[in-house]
């Protein structure tokens, strides 16, 4: 079909993943949908960038290690700048409506922010994600030193109450999908193709999206 040319682009469109990322100072958020549980090896490729790859041996569904499962990064033997094999990070996400731009986006959580959460859940005795009795959660980053990783976390507590989501808010997740749909789990092969074209330089690859700092400073 053809376009009208004051409606063409001139380039593909890009389908990734908009990241919320996560400002210096107050950012507010609600929860929508389930926490998708994970950890993701950054592999510097050929061209000296990192990309994310999952880690296939986590088991997503009871949040453990299952080494009898295949992993491309072990099995190609990657190393980190020290020469030593690469661990993999903690990298959990989950959707939000991000108060500020009033838009549906993907939160790579924080370890420390989540175990907060948690805890104002038990104390509250709410589901953060209910859409009628949850809560929009705001979150403090302040640095802490002059690393990318010096960064602190910080849930305003004093905030949260429990809030239904107005009719514009549920206008904005109506269409919403599961987290999981969004970011299927690789077959062994597939990753291993895509990692060892990142390794030799064969073709640039595409990223899921991950905001290469909010993961550096997991820590």
């Amino acid at each position: 079909m053809a376009i009208q040319f004051n409606k063409i682009k001139g380039s593909a469109k890009k389908s990734g993943v908009t990241y919320m990322k996560l400002a210096d100072g107050d950012n507010t958020f609600r929860i929508v949908g389930g926490i998708l549980p994970g950890y993701t090896y950054w592999v510097k490729g050929a061209a000296g960038n990192n990309f994310p790859f999952e880690a296939l041996q986590f088991d997503r569904e009871t949040e453990a290690f299952d080494n009898s499962r295949g992993c491309p990064v072990r099995d190609a033997g990657v190393k980190n700048d020290k020469g030593e094999d690469l661990n993999c990070q903690w990298s959990y996400k989950c959707q939000v409506i991000n108060k500020a731009t009033g838009d549906l986006e993907v939160l790579q959580l924080k370890k420390g922010m989540l175990a907060e959460i948690i805890t104002v859940a038990q104390d509250m005795e709410i589901d953060p994600t209910d859409l009628e009795t949850g809560t929009w959660l705001t979150v403090n980053r302040a640095k802490t030193g002059p690393k990318a990783f010096n960064v602190e976390y910080k849930l305003r507590q004093m905030k949260c109450k429990s809030t239904a989501l107005s009719a514009e808010d549920l206008e904005v997740i109506k269409d919403l999908t599961s987290i999981e749909e969004k970011f299927p789990v690789e077959t062994y092969d597939k990753q291993a193709t895509r990692l060892a074209r990142h390794l030799t330089g064969e073709q640039e690859d595409e990223s899921d999206g991950a905001d290469t700092e909010a993961v550096d400073e997991l820590g």
